[in-house]
């Protein structure tokens, strides 16, 4: 039984990370500024820098570090468009309502489970 245990809990551990941001591709970006708080995830050199208040020009993208402030102008990084891979956009309020769902349909399915496993009417 302890290894049924720790299988779901690492299934829901790996489903939940997955859900964290709701991340999806973005489509052809407009030049100009996104929305200050849009997250960004752009990939570079095998490498991929989580990012806010992003700028697009026609030859660069620049953003600021997800955990500085978005007023942090001295915190920008500039990356020439010819040296990203991809970008992911993401979305955290959607992305924190898919892992709530989640884990409390987890939790009822788990409960409904012990109920019918434990709960044979021997009072």
């Amino acid at each position: 039984m302890a290894r049924r245990a720790v299988a779901l809990v690492t299934a829901v551990a790996v489903v939940a990370a997955s859900c964290a941001v709701g991340w999806h591709q973005a489509k052809q970006l407009e030049l100009g500024a996104l929305a200050p708080r849009q997250q960004v995830e752009v990939w570079s050199g095998g490498t991929a820098r989580r990012w806010h208040a992003v700028r697009v020009g026609p030859d660069s993208i620049s953003g600021i570090p997800f955990f500085k402030p978005t007023t942090c102008d001295s915190c920008r990084i500039v990356v020439p468009r010819a040296a990203v891979d991809s970008l992911r956009l993401g979305d955290p309020i959607e992305g924190f309502w898919k892992t709530f769902a989640l884990v409390l349909g987890t939790f009822a399915l788990a409960l409904i489970y012990a109920c019918r496993r434990g709960c044979g009417g021997d009072y």
